[in-house]
């Protein structure tokens, strides 16, 4: 048993939580248990777009060791401190709280809680004394568009008081995962008539 928090990656076979594995390896070690989750055949709801059922039993490095992928359960969390969660929006609203009522402090990344006025929306550099009031046990994380100017954006109201922002933003086709970069490459296979 270790004194140090147990982690809990659900989506951890997508294209974010692949990333996110990564960093875990490249950064200092605080964690004890890293739990790698992913939805599963039995996984109720299972959204449309979900991981592939060949990701739970599957095998990825973290910190240089092999984890084996679990499916996704309430019992999964159990033990579990922190538990970031990157999956669609309608599996986190059901599993969030499920995780949350296990004792996992969950910071989610879909949209599911964005706009909760019991679920703080926190950006580190920004307001991370946010993240103390938690009443459901969930802090969420802005869209990803938000996050690449926020920190910018906050020390500029800091210094001058913004009260107005107008811009257009275009999503980058990894927001559709593993599969929407697939798709993307073989359109521009086609369009560059090389395939």
């Amino acid at each position: 048993m270790s004194d140090r928090p147990t982690l809990a990656v659900v989506g951890a076979t997508g294209a974010v939580g692949t990333v996110l594995l990564r960093i875990l390896s490249q950064r200092a070690d605080i964690w004890g248990d890293i739990r790698l989750l992913a939805i599963s055949p039995d996984s109720h709801p299972r959204p449309s777009g979900a991981e592939s059922e060949r990701a739970v039993g599957r095998r990825l490095t973290v910190r240089g060791e092999e984890v084996e992928v679990a499916a996704l359960a309430e019992d999964a969390f159990d033990g579990v401190d922190i538990a970031l969660f990157d999956v669609p929006d309608e599996a986190a609203a059901h599993w969030a709280p499920l995780a949350a009522a296990r004792g996992a402090v969950v910071v989610d990344n879909s949209g599911a809680f964005r706009t909760d006025p019991d679920v703080p929306l926190v950006v580190p550099e920004v307001n991370p004394h946010a993240a103390r009031r938690r009443p459901r046990g969930i802090v969420s994380s802005p869209h990803c568009t938000t996050l690449s100017m926020i920190v910018a954006l906050g020390a500029l109201h800091a210094e001058f008081g913004l009260r107005e922002l107008v811009l257009s933003s275009y999503q980058a086709v990894s927001g559709a995962g593993h599969e929407g970069v697939e798709t993307l490459r073989r359109q521009l296979s086609l369009v560059a008539g090389t395939e």
